[in-house]
């Protein structure tokens, strides 16, 4: 969707410096940017800025007689916004990608896109302004709400992995539940996020979940979290809102992690804790990263403290 510099510049709450009338259609790095393309500058990056050939930049300070600014607290996040209008599609038709599978009592809202060899469940709810990139596996009971962004390969609403042990063989536990996505969440490649086995598995809105994750049943992510790759989360456990999951973390079943938590790469909460939010976690079992940076330090000491410990008892050489 084309807009002009001033149109961006009003609606980002920014300071127009230069020409008003810079039709932009799209946005691009301040090295390969162009004239109609929108970019954006941090500070320590100000020098690029002023060799870009792009047609408007979102900057937070500075002199730039030659181009086309807007002065703004935060570019990245105004560019952000910005370009979600810039690459906004014109058309509110929903469109459905040849090959696909809608099964019987599936609705799909104005303006969803469906890509190509998709599957839409029995009974499955999408609603407006979703895009569903190719191959994505929605099964039956699946709620969807709108503006959600579901990327290739991933599959919602999977059985969850439950079994109950009967001597030497496992017996299917019932996974009837549902799935249930809220508005403006969006989903990586490959994520698969598993039915409620009785109950409800949720992704609350403003959820941003990258590629390869695990969901497993009856789990609640909260609202505006975000997690990277390869996290994993166990059946019935809850994750609060504005929570930040670094990659490969690892969470046990019925865990509960609490508002804001941020847990950093592979860290680990172990089944059925208790993890207080508000400070950066680190570790397994995780810990405060002070703590964590601690005893890490001791750790490697350890060779040394060894060798020091044997050389006053035994006599033996350091080394």
């Amino acid at each position: 969707m084309k807009q002009t510099s001033l149109q961006l510049a009003e609606f980002v709450g920014g300071t127009l410096k230069g020409r008003r009338d810079v039709v932009l259609s799209g946005v691009a790095s301040l090295k390969n940017a162009g004239p109609a393309d929108l970019t954006y500058a941090e500070e320590k990056f100000q020098g690029e800025a002023r060799n870009s050939s792009a047609g408007c930049l979102f900057v937070s300070s500075g002199e730039f007689p030659q181009q086309t600014v807007v002065i703004v607290t935060n570019p990245k996040l105004a560019f952000a916004r910005a370009a979600a209008v810039l690459l906004r599609r014109d058309s509110v038709a929903t469109f459905i990608h040849p090959p696909e599978v809608v099964e019987a009592g599936a609705a799909i809202g104005a303006g969803s896109s469906i890509g190509a060899g998709c599957t839409i469940g029995e009974g499955v709810r999408i609603g407006e302004g979703c895009t569903l990139h190719p191959r994505v596996t929605i099964y039956p009971n699946v709620e969807i709400g709108n503006n959600v962004i579901i990327h290739a390969g991933a599959v919602i609403g999977a059985d969850g992995f439950g079994f109950v042990r009967d001597r030497d063989v496992y017996v299917k536990f019932p996974q009837v539940g549902k799935v249930v996505i809220e508005d403006d969440v969006e989903i990586g490649a490959n994520t698969c996020i598993d039915r409620g086995s009785l109950e409800t598995t949720f992704i609350r809105r403003g959820a941003k979940l990258d590629n390869l994750i695990q969901i497993a049943h009856n789990v609640d992510i909260g609202e505006h979290t975000v997690i990277a790759a390869q996290t994993g989360i166990s059946g019935s456990s809850t994750v609060g809102d504005h929570s930040v999951l670094g990659g490969q973390v690892g969470i046990g079943e019925h865990a509960r992690l609490d508002a804001n938590t941020i847990i950093g790469g592979q860290g680990g909460v172990l089944n059925g804790k208790h993890v207080r939010g508000g400070e950066v976690l680190w570790g397994t079992p995780v810990r405060p990263l002070k703590e964590f940076l601690e005893q890490q330090a001791h750790l490697s000491r350890l060779p040394k403290w060894i060798a020091e410990i044997r050389q006053k008892l035994f006599g033996e050489a350091k080394g």
